[in-house]
């Protein structure tokens, strides 16, 4: 398969993002939904956080991942885990995906582009999107980036290529303007961010200095330059949150 960035560098995380899975997991519980419940994991990434929904909740589990090797990645780890009738990887976009499964008991989407479908980027839109297809009661698991504090403005295009992003309280606010309920929420910790975004540089770096003639390579340190430039400079600016919303009776 050939190789690309995130392939490399989310090798070995069970979480593609800033946070730990025990932290997923635990607002997950707060949600306490029956054993079988069905989840779609949006933007499924490393596959770490399905497999263990399907083992730590009991649910059964749909694995939305539309990169083919990222799908790759979480098909062996269900394979590992024994779970191929519990997780079933799907690839292909998040709108079929959630056209064609919803409605559903719970919707996991961790620092997932455009999760609710292609164009739809402001907070307000994405979780009121997502809402449609839950049951009553559902539940949304949201973590993404927060802006805590005022922005230079380079930074703000430059994130704003990935996504638009709130604050911590817009991201709550978004979630009460689609008709949620925020049952829970917390703020990663600095120890999350640098295990992540360190260990995932780490990762890459490694790579390129062992396939020095491999013909990605270019492309993959450009990719890692430029992650690792945004995410140093916007440290202080740059949080991520978790939430877990609500739709009730």
């Amino acid at each position: 398969m050939i190789p690309t960035y995130h392939r490399i560098a989310y090798e070995g995380f069970a979480v593609a993002n800033p946070v730990e899975l025990d932290r997923v997991l635990a607002l997950l519980a707060q949600a306490r939904l029956p054993s079988g419940a069905v989840a779609l994991d949006i933007g499924a990434g490393a596959g770490g956080v399905s497999v263990a929904m399907a083992t730590a909740h009991d649910l059964t589990v749909h694995a939305i991942e539309r990169d083919p090797a990222m799908a790759r990645m979480i098909a062996d780890r269900v394979a590992a885990a024994s779970l191929a009738d519990r997780v079933q990887v799907v690839v292909e976009n998040s709108a079929t995906s959630l056209d064609r499964l919803s409605p559903v008991d719970l919707i996991v989407a961790l620092g997932t582009t455009e999760a609710a479908g292609q164009g739809v980027r402001d907070p307000r839109g994405i979780l009121s999107g997502l809402t449609r297809h839950l049951r009553t009661p559902g539940y949304i698991l949201w973590g993404d980036l927060f802006w805590k504090g005022d922005p230079p403005a380079p930074l703000r295009q430059i994130i704003g290529l990935i996504g638009d992003y709130a604050t911590d309280e817009g991201w709550r606010a978004a979630g009460r303007d689609a008709g949620l309920d925020c049952v829970a929420s917390e703020v990663s910790s600095d120890a999350a961010w640098d295990a992540f975004f360190g260990g995932a540089d780490s990762k890459v770096r490694a790579w390129l200095a062992a396939h020095p003639e491999a013909p990605e390579v270019e492309g993959i340190r450009a990719r890692a330059d430029q992650i690792r430039t945004t995410f140093d400079f916007g440290r202080p600016y740059l949080g991520f949150g978790l939430y877990l919303f609500r739709k009730g009776d």
